[in-house]
């Protein structure tokens, strides 16, 4: 069954991407090669080539009826429409909390002179104004929602974007299951009400997939520790929970025959409570195959067998699931953990059963999946297998602990806070062990994410394994390597030069922006802090930088002032130098509170205006004046265009900061024929699609540097803006494959020095 479950991922593949010559080749190539495999009688290829070809078709015919009929030929022609729907994902807020996005299946679709029922996905965002009255909706309820559709990006689900301009309007009330599911979880997050506060965000997490209490700084710490699949539904909740539910069932006398019957309706009641979205599909089906492996005594070829089943049935009921990470995350943890675990757990016959499965487990999904962590992320943790052996005894029961609380709260709430607290106590250790891994100086390391870097990795992954068993069998051998993966996560490998003599470094904060202005020994400028103290934190530590004379904010999202508490004890920091439009005004407030606290001066930038410090000169330009989000489009843009503009000199060598700078502020600031040109140009608003080529031009960098985070969500920096730099001859650094990016001038030509 494996080869036709990779015939149906590839065809699968093939049918999402939107490219209908590819996907006539490829059904040709099925039903040649079908044909050739039935002269042959070769019936496993017969059979791959007939579930491919049938997996593409089905995937064909959805994707047109989903991007090329009704709903999305409204979205390509980008009108106004009123779209009623129910709504299928709990509210979600992104960008700082500026923006809420949800999901729903439309029914009706009023535009202009015409109205359609088409049964579609819709992502509804709402930002700023309409973002708070959206928040308020749940899963179930019937919303009627007015604003400009725009299309998705390929290979995307949803039919289309629907960006609001009004508030939703409730049409109808959620139905009984709805409404019966949105009480058990709200029941759980009242029974963990009295926890404290990161308890609270993560119990509920844990058990159901609900991050919305998830602060940015714990969902680093556990992504930095390769424990990020704990903060999402998986396999695991749905295995603890079935095993609470065999425990309960044995209790009460079923046998054999009641128990599956009992699993079967436990995995259909888990995948309602936590929702049925894709990625709670995913791990219903994972778990059941890691279930169905325990039922087969670990037969591994039989659960690599039923894994294959299960990815071919995925493929069938959502062909969009090849294009998720995630998906792909799990089916190479379960098929590391059904072939290895087994075998290199028998190897150890020295250690008790416990010991074995617990240190065997994770490392066998740890470096099955590693290859796509690099890929997806260009990162390699050596904390993930010491901080998911230490999490793997607290987790089935907190997820079971969890379920009793939400069911207990479900009959009345106040029985569910003596289980919530426990359930509370459980996840401390897994808060801790995150926050320890989080601050190893060595935890995260960068690996280039393609080509050879690849596959070198995957070869190593994969002599790791074959080497584990004889490591496991001699216990002494065993020592030496828990102390080398010890060691791997203390010990930060040196970098020949580093730092080095620099005078701008753009600082690797993830999706934000930071970036460092030289001002004498142990001294410089803050230009933007990112979203995270301690991200500027560690890149002002690894330079040495103690003093910061002053600050500069460009605008007041999050991703550039969130990182100002970093500033502190770093002083005497005299001002704080901030864009004329004190928007969104909750962001200016705390900015003037942390500037409060530091004794500096908040000061309004003026167009023209010159700051110096030490060797630095900085000349500053103001954002497009009296710009509203009517003539934008969008509020956030406004914000966008209201970035001060920084060109920064030290010594000889210049460096344009133009903050989230949109075209049409570019734009202004070449006609107001304003002195821009640099050696480095940092890519304007984290390389979106939103550039100017007057702008880029007049410039006239060498060197280009886009601050993005790795793996987000907006895509950043585009394809449009890397194809603009290749145009322009420059050379194009990037923060989230390359790391902190130092730039110095020596001669007539600019030094880059990058790490990770």
């Amino acid at each position: 069954m494996v080869p036709v479950a990779l015939a149906a991922g590839a065809m699968a593949a093939i049918g999402t991407g939107g490219y209908r010559w590819i996907s006539f080749g490829a059904g040709a190539g099925c039903l040649v090669a079908g044909m050739i495999a039935i002269r042959r009688k070769a019936w496993l290829a017969v059979v791959a080539a007939a579930v491919g070809l049938t997996v593409l078709v089905s995937t064909e015919v959805r994707n047109h009826i989903v991007h090329h009929t009704g709903l999305a030929e409204l979205a390509q022609q980008g009108v106004s429409a009123t779209v009623t729907g129910r709504v299928t994902a709990d509210p979600r807020a992104i960008s700082g909390g500026r923006t809420v996005m949800m999901t729903l299946i439309a029914h009706r679709i009023v535009a202009e002179d015409q109205a359609m029922n088409q049964s579609v996905k819709v992502v509804v965002m709402a930002s700023n104004a309409m973002a708070d009255s959206a928040a308020t909706v749940t899963v179930g309820h019937e919303i009627q929602a007015q604003g400009l559709l725009t299309p998705p990006r390929e290979g995307r689900a949803e039919a289309a974007i629907l960006k609001l301009r009004s508030s939703p309007t409730i049409v109808a009330p959620p139905g009984p299951l709805d409404r019966g599911v949105n009480r058990f979880r709200a029941g759980l997050v009242s029974a963990v009400a009295g926890c404290p506060e990161e308890q609270r965000a993560i119990v509920p997490s844990l058990v159901v997939g609900d991050t919305a209490a998830v602060s940015e700084e714990m969902s680093e710490d556990f992504q930095m520790t390769a424990l990020t699949h704990l903060m999402a539904v998986s396999g695991a909740n749905l295995a603890s929970t079935t095993a609470l539910l065999w425990w309960v069932g044995a209790w009460c006398g079923l046998r054999r025959r009641g128990l599956r019957m009992m699993s079967v309706v436990g995995v259909a009641v888990f995948v309602v409570v936590c929702r049925a979205e894709a990625s709670v599909v995913r791990a219903a089906a994972m778990g059941v195959v890691a279930m169905t492996a325990t039922g087969i005594a670990f037969d591994r070829r039989g659960g690599m067998r039923t894994l294959a089943v299960a990815v071919t049935g995925l493929m069938l009921v959502d062909p969009w699931l090849v294009r998720s990470t995630g998906f792909w995350l799990s089916v190479c943890a379960t098929a590391g953990i059904l072939w290895w675990a087994q075998p290199w757990s028998v190897a150890m016959t020295w250690a008790p059963t416990w010991l074995a499965v617990a240190v065997t487990v994770p490392w066998a999904a740890q470096l099955a999946t590693q290859p796509v962590v690099t890929w997806m992320a260009g990162t390699v943790s050596t904390t993930g297998l010491v901080a998911n052996l230490a999490a793997a005894p607290f987790v089935p029961l907190a997820s079971a602990l969890g379920m009793v609380a939400g069911l207990a709260a479900l009959i009345w709430p106040p029985l569910g806070t003596p289980f919530g607290r426990l359930a509370g106590w459980c996840v401390q250790p897994i808060i801790w062990i995150a926050h320890l891994g989080a601050k190893a100086p060595s935890g995260l390391l960068r690996w280039p994410a393609g080509g050879w870097a690849l596959v070198v990795l995957a070869g190593l992954c994969v002599g790791l394994a074959l080497l584990t068993p004889t490591v496991l069998a001699r216990p002494w051998l065993t020592v030496l390597a828990g102390l080398a993966v010890l060691t791997a996560t203390v010990v930060r490998p040196p970098v020949p030069g580093w730092p080095g003599q620099w005078q701008v470094a753009i600082c690797d904060v993830a999706q934000g922006s930071a970036a460092l202005v030289r001002a004498g020994p142990r001294q410089a400028i803050v230009v933007d802090t990112g979203p995270d103290p301690r991200r500027l934190s560690r890149c002002l530590n690894d330079l040495d930088v103690a003093q910061v004379p002053m600050v500069i904010l460009s605008h007041f999202h999050v991703d550039h002032v969130g990182g100002l508490d970093a500033i502190r004890d770093r002083g005497p920091t005299r001002a704080v130098v901030v864009s004329p439009m004190a928007s969104p005004e909750w962001s200016a407030e705390r900015v003037e509170h942390t500037a409060a606290q530091l004794g500096a001066r908040v000061v309004a930038a003026r167009s023209g205006q010159v700051v110096t410090a030490g060797t630095a000169r900085l000349e500053l330009w103001a954002g497009i004046p009296d710009t509203s989000a009517h003539e934008l489009g969008e509020e956030s843009s406004t914000e966008n265009n209201s970035s001060l503009v920084v060109k920064a000199t030290v010594s000889t060598l210049t460096v344009v900061l133009p903050g989230d700078a949109e075209s049409e502020e570019q734009r202004h600031i070449v006609v107001r024929k304003a002195d821009i040109t640099s050696d480095v140009l940092v890519v304007p608003h984290h390389g979106s699609s939103r550039q100017d080529e007057g702008f880029w031009a007049a410039t006239g960098a060498s060197v280009a540097v886009a601050s993005v985070g790795q793996g987000n969500s907006f895509g950043h920096p585009s394809y449009q803006t890397v194809s603009l730099a290749k145009r322009m001859g420059m050379q194009l650094h990037r923060t989230d494959l390359e790391g902190t990016v130092l730039l110095a001038r020596s001669g007539g030509s600019v030094v880059v020095q990058t790490r990770s």
